[in-house]
């Protein structure tokens, strides 16, 4: 089976959807089937996805018109994740083979086979749908994760009633220069902290000047290969609201965060109705990271409670089941 995916990233327009496709991307090829990414970004996804897939570069992000080089490439499933892609971009595709849509909101009526939004507000949206209603895989159980987080989150994590390490981590670009906000609340500690610096980071100076100027051990790596043994060991996380918010909830990671851009906001809100995390106004950051650091510190049963709630929201295995939708969509014996 060859699955072919429309996705594209970089440091204008972030690293989240290579991230989450990646992942699905990772689990097809596990289980011996064909990926291609049809891109305008070929070098951000050698950079991110699985070594093993592969590119068509397309010269635009949004005319339907270039999607000709997706179809002369025998494509069984298409996968969507785009901002980009309105109902004719996607009936365009779906004209051509079954589709699949990675969609965070509503902005676009949807034309699909299946519909995935893994966020916790996804149940609450009202879609609009053309043709046939699709296949639904709403709700943090249909979250797309790494392997490696998945592995992760299927072990108990470390406990610490005195917490020793923490980690620092925006996503993969820092677009609200936060990082260094972040780093700042551990002044006056002596933690080890493992800041994060993604691979579409502007401030990567500036982040490691503040590193030097606090008490705290910090450490600045810069895409870790090891990023999810870093989370899993840390006994807390300071962060955006993006993608690797699952991410630390599936390894029992408490977190304090901030919305870093406007479709965060809706996580940030879910994340803060549930008790799952600690979040901070944008327009408070250095206050409320500084005061989630200290509450964090101080409140071992806090700590103990957002490891067992965020388990609890995120098991781990949401790639797995999204993975298994996209092969029913392709005949049984085509799949074998």
């Amino acid at each position: 089976m060859h699955v072919v995916f429309r996705v594209d990233g970089g440091a204008d327009i972030g690293y989240g959807h290579l991230v989450r496709t990646g992942a699905l991307a990772a689990e097809l090829l596990s289980r011996g089937h064909d990926v291609t990414y049809a891109t305008v970004s070929p070098e951000y996804v050698d950079e991110v996805c699985p070594e093993d897939v592969s590119t068509v570069e397309l010269e635009a992000r949004a005319h339907p018109g270039d999607l000709g080089e997706i179809t002369d490439i025998d494509t069984d499933v298409t996968v969507l994740d785009s901002y980009e892609a309105d109902v004719a971009y996607q009936r365009a595709i779906r004209g051509e083979t079954p589709l699949v849509v990675i969609a965070d909101d509503t902005r676009y009526a949807i034309c699909a086979d299946v519909l995935v939004n893994g966020n916790f507000y996804a149940e609450d949206l009202e879609y609009e749908f053309v043709e046939d209603d699709p296949a639904w895989c709403l709700g943090p159980d249909y979250v797309l994760l790494r392997e490696e987080i998945t592995r992760l989150a299927e072990q108990e994590p470390p406990w610490r009633e005195q917490p020793e390490r923490a980690i620092v981590t925006m996503g993969g670009s820092d677009v609200a220069n936060a990082t260094p906000t972040a780093v700042r609340a551990f002044d006056g500690t002596d933690l080890r902290v493992d800041v994060v610096v993604g691979p579409g980071f502007p401030n990567e100076n500036e982040i490691r000047e503040t590193a030097d100027e606090v008490t705290a051990d910090t450490r600045v790596v810069r895409d870790p290969p090891d990023l999810p043994e870093l989370m899993f060991e840390a006994d807390f996380a300071v962060g955006a609201c993006g993608s690797t918010t699952y991410e630390l909830l599936a390894l029992g990671t408490p977190l304090v965060c901030s919305p870093v851009v406007d479709n965060q906001e809706q996580i940030a809100t879910a994340l803060s109705e549930r008790d799952l995390a600690t979040v901070v106004d944008e327009r408070n950051r250095r206050r409320g990271f500084r005061r989630g650091v200290r509450r964090y510190l101080e409140d071992a049963e806090l700590r103990r409670r957002r490891r067992t709630r965020g388990r609890e929201a995120v098991d781990g295995r949401g790639t797995k089941r999204v993975c298994t939708e996209v092969l029913s969509l392709v005949d049984e014996n085509a799949v074998s």
